[in-house]
């Protein structure tokens, strides 16, 4: 139940659970952004935003255009109220739904991220060849996660990486690299590739 609530954030659990990735993600968010190069008018989308902590992050740039993607209506209604209690950027779109789900926009894509969700995905290698179609030549994608699971530690965060260079490499993405950073409760993972 609780690990559905990860997935999938709703009712007052769900916003509970949308506290704790805030706290949680702190670094994270940090840390996966610094990975893309984030420039004015880039045009950023987030896989699985949550509470939007990471989006806030990248709305501090002038004019980039935010699009975010999350399965759960709880966290898109939540961070849609934050983010313009907050002034966040005029060109922000938020959508409830899949990644895969997503149709092509007007323009390609600068920089896409998703922050521990991958491992949600039922058909990840599909799903990031159909992100790879949305981004514009050149352009980058930071994946990161920090195993939770009963029994996980620092050899699991390897392992992912080593897992999450595949499944990018399978679904066409270039010049992938994969950091490793010291955190609890284990360490965290980033793979970045280009298009």
């Amino acid at each position: 139940m609780i690990y559905e609530q990860f997935s999938k954030p709703k009712g007052i659990i769900g916003k509970c659970v949308g506290w704790f990735m805030v706290q949680e993600n702190y670094m994270l968010n940090e840390w996966t952004l610094s990975f893309l190069n984030l420039e004015e008018k880039n045009r950023i989308l987030e896989i699985g935003f949550g509470p939007g902590e990471a989006l806030k992050k990248a709305a501090k740039y002038e004019g980039v255009e935010l699009f975010g993607i999350d399965p759960s209506e709880e966290m898109v209604e939540t961070t849609l109220r934050r983010l313009h209690k907050e002034s966040a950027p005029k060109q922000i779109c938020l959508m409830h739904g899949e990644a895969n789900e997503l149709e092509k926009f007007q323009q390609p894509l600068d920089k896409i991220y998703a922050i521990n969700n991958v491992t949600f995905w039922e058909e990840p290698v599909r799903t990031l060849s159909h992100l790879r179609s949305l981004l514009r030549e050149g352009g980058k994608i930071a994946l990161t996660l920090c195993p939770h699971e009963e029994g996980a530690d620092d050899d699991t965060t390897e392992v992912l990486g080593g897992q999450l260079r595949t499944l990018l490499h399978d679904a066409g993405f270039q010049h992938i690299e994969v950091f490793i950073k010291p955190t609890n409760p284990n360490d965290s993972v980033c793979a970045v590739a280009m298009n």
